[in-house]
């Protein structure tokens, strides 16, 4: 009676609602490292692109460097979210702990996706809210529109597009993660699929039969999205269900049964192959314990391959040939991909430790690891070569023919990807979060190094002395890590990698910036005084190039009702660069309020610069009275632009006040003949050469 009393009491004060509580608190700690990383990743990125501002002469400030940045991390969430809480596990052989718990396997599974939609929650509210925290808040013209952009946001669905795609591309993670047991090979399988309702999409647009709009884009794809999701939520619990369920017997088949000439019928000293060095035998393992892998990551090197081949020949691609330049986008990927699996894999600590239990140096083990995917990558850079130097980079209609990279340049991008990646690889312990976090970073070091080598003017030396750095630090850990004694020193090396790329480039700058003569005092006060006067200077008037629509009518289609020649000729002649329009509002602003300066900004200035171009060149093919007009109507806008761009106070006005004196200069020397000297536009623009 005891015993029944006790046991009522225990039932009635079990609570089935917390009685998995422990379980999302475990499901919430295993998840938060791919949320945390991702948001410090997202916010490294806005930090960067704050400094390039400044380097670039722009004030401080924090903002994204596009809106697609920040809706791009919820997907890398969602891509993660499934692997990792499944994956691991399975990797762990906790998963096979789980199944015996007295729990269904639809509550684990339900469990582990709410946690993992919870958490592309906060991934989309902080997206969303960085987004409309830095300068693309407009919600002007949609109801959804976050961004003041016309692009990714420009009609009301794009955003809910965006969110349903991410809840799909969660889904299906959770479906492979589930069905794989491989962490790599599931992630690898979620790629198609997440593409999927877009490569859908592109097929549909294929047959219509005419160019589609975004919106109309965004409806097939949202469709295509939801009947994705439909599709995949109940083969996710049925694959939850089968891969927490008990496994099935294995086949017992006796040996009789078994070929006279298998394996199994051989000695044991027959099977093992025998090596002369201890080299050889950590790269044979490292092939045949990874060659799904491999041959995965070569295949996407040769889909890149043939995505490239397939560009060169397309002029103007559409429908389903738009999607060709992401087929380019796996060669990066699978770059980074070999770099991670160098300590991932027979790589990883807990296996490398047996080879340092056995005495094999550090530096064996390292060369021996990076043999196979250093060999994968120079036959892919040399078939790259040899492709290169065959093609014709000529031929009209081809630009992308004609703006494919040396082999110098791609052999540096690919070490610096690859160098990134394996120290990621060494340092996050996680598989899931390194095939993510790898990409991300090397993009990031990329941009950096690239903009450090054009803009600050850091030397190649220097650059290559940031591409090896993180090779040189993993090589120094390694030891260490053969042994699983290398943290907390990882941490230590990490910071020094990454304050030697961050800070290399910034000194070189700085070195560049103090060699500079210093400025005597009489010159420096003459300067200030200047700078004193510019300050008051009159209104800046802002010079423009053509007509901007501002109305979103403006961007419709033409109307087949009406005369399509008229109409094209109206727009033909709306963007223009005609000098007297171009110069109307600084010569009428002259009139009323004396020297004002002009503010030209870059796109418009490059219009004018081409048009001055193409006017000298007719100019020389027709040397005619009316050739000449043109030519002296440009002198003379020019020569009123010069001094009202001398007087403004941006250095980038500054900047094209320098090119369009050249180009005067040039054009003097070289496109006014003796007899017209003395036009009145020649000597307008000769006098204004030099005079602010």
């Amino acid at each position: 009676m005891a015993t029944d009393a006790t046991l009522q009491s225990l039932s009635a004060t079990r609570r089935d609602d917390s009685s998995t509580a422990w379980f999302w608190w475990k499901e919430t700690r295993q998840l938060a490292p791919l949320l945390g990383v991702l948001v410090i990743v997202a916010l490294l990125v806005i930090l960067t692109t704050a400094v390039v501002d400044v380097f670039n002469g722009m004030s401080f400030g924090f903002r994204i460097p596009h809106e697609v940045t920040m809706l791009v991390f919820p997907g890398l969430f969602a891509t993660g979210a499934g692997p990792l809480l499944v994956g691991q596990e399975r990797a762990q052989r906790t998963l096979d702990w789980l199944a015996l718990l007295p729990i269904s396997a639809k509550r684990l599974a339900t469990t582990k996706l709410y946690v993992a939609i919870v958490g592309l929650v906060i991934m989309w509210a902080f997206a969303l809210l960085v987004v409309t925290m830095f300068s693309l808040g407009d919600r002007a013209s949609s109801h959804w529109i976050v961004g003041d952009r016309a692009e990714y946001s420009a009609n009301p669905l794009s955003y809910p597009v965006w969110i349903t795609h991410s809840l799909f591309i969660l889904l299906s993670g959770f479906f492979v993660a589930w069905r794989i047991q491989n962490q790599f090979y599931s992630l690898i399988a979620l790629v198609p699929l997440a593409f999927s309702p877009l490569v859908a999409t592109s097929i549909v647009s294929e047959y219509v039969g005419r160019p589609m709009m975004p919106g109309e884009l965004d409806w097939i794809n949202f469709a295509f999205t939801l009947l994705g999701i439909v599709v995949i939520t109940p083969l996710t619990f049925r694959a939850a269900t089968r891969a927490l369920g008990p496994d099935a017997a294995p086949k017992v088949r006796p040996l009789i049964d078994v070929s006279v000439h298998s394996p199994a019928r051989e000695a044991n000293d027959a099977l093992a192959p025998r090596f002369g060095t201890q080299t050889a035998p950590i790269i044979w393992q490292s092939i045949h314990s990874a060659k799904g892998t491999l041959a995965i990551l070569v295949v996407m090197l040769l889909i890149s391959f043939v995505g490239a081949i397939l560009m060169c020949d397309f002029d103007n691609p559409h429908g389903i040939g738009r999607s060709l330049p992401l087929l380019l986008l796996t060669a990066p990927l699978a770059v980074c991909w070999l770099a991670v699996g160098v300590f991932k894999h027979d790589g990883a600590s807990e296996r490398v430790r047996f080879l340092a239990d056995r005495g094999v140096s550090s530096g064996r083990t390292y060369f021996a690891l990076h043999a196979v995917p250093v060999a994968i990558l120079s036959a892919a850079l040399l078939v790259y070569a040899v492709w290169n130097l065959t093609i014709s980079h000529r031929i009209v209609g081809q630009g992308f023919a004609a703006a494919l990279p040396s082999l110098a340049t791609i052999l540096l991008y690919v070490v610096m990807i690859y160098s990134v990646s394996q120290w990621v690889s060494q340092f996050v312990r996680t598989l899931i979060l390194s095939v993510i976090l790898a990409p991300i970073l090397s993009v990031v070091v990329v941009v950096w190094l690239s903009f450090a080598y054009v803009t600050l003017g850091l030397p190649t030396y220097g650059l290559v002395i940031c591409t090896f750095v993180p090779l040189v630090a993993t090589y120094v850990m390694m030891g260490r890590y053969m042994d699983s004694t290398d943290r907390p020193a990882t941490f230590f090396a990490g910071g020094i990698v990454v304050a030697i790329i961050t800070l290399v480039p910034i000194g070189f700058a700085a070195s560049q910036v103090y060699s500079i003569p210093v400025i005597d005092s009489t010159t420096k006060a003459q300067l200030l005084s200047e700078v004193g006067k510019s300050s008051n200077q009159s209104p800046v008037v802002n010079l423009s190039i053509g007509y901007y629509p501002t109305a979103r009518s403006d961007f419709d289609y033409f109307d087949p009702q009406a005369d399509m020649f008229r109409q094209l000729d109206n727009r033909l002649e709306n963007g223009s660069a005609d000098p007297h329009k171009l110069i109307e509002s600084l010569v009428a602003a002259q009139k009323t309020l004396g020297e004002v300066a002009a503010n030209f900004n870059p796109w418009d200035f490059q219009r004018w610069v081409g048009e001055i171009s193409r006017i000298r060149i007719d100019w020389r093919q027709d040397p005619s009275d009316e050739s000449w007009a043109k030519v002296a109507a440009t002198l003379d806008a020019s020569a009123v632009i010069l001094p009202a761009l001398r007087r403004s106070e941006l250095i980038a006005n500054q900047e094209a006040a320098d090119r369009l004196e050249v180009i005067i200069l040039d054009t003097l020397q070289k496109d006014v003949p003796s007899d017209r000297r003395d036009d009145a536009a020649v000597q307008h623009a000769i006098n204004a050469i030099g005079n602010p």
